[in-house]
């Protein structure tokens, strides 16, 4: 039972990650994605979600992981660049960890 479960809450994490990404594309629109406040806007709504999933959820590091990862592949096939994909995805991840970001 334990593998059907864990297959179970994989493609729960999958979906949800797909959906986070469905509702950030649907959100910040290509044409948008120069205003900074805009997304920076968006992005604190997906954090917000993506916080509240992970808790409900008892996500661990690989469950989080799955998700950011199914985030930005989402963001991808939406046919975001994966250079965008990747770069909020790893802010995504940062937000999910609780660090703050090291200065570059």
């Amino acid at each position: 039972m334990g593998l059907i479960s864990d297959i179970m809450s994989r493609a729960k994490i999958q979906a949800e990650g797909k959906e986070m990404a469905r509702q950030f594309a649907q959100r910040v629109n290509k044409e948008r994605i120069r205003d900074a406040k805009h997304v920076a806007a968006e992005f604190s709504i997906l954090a917000g979600h993506a916080v509240g999933f992970r808790r409900k959820s008892s996500l661990g590091v690989l469950g989080t992981s799955q998700l950011v990862n199914s985030f930005q592949w989402g963001l991808i096939e939406a046919g975001w660049s994966s250079e965008f994909a990747k770069d909020i995805g790893n802010q995504l991840a940062v937000k999910l960890a609780g660090r703050a970001p090291e200065p570059k």
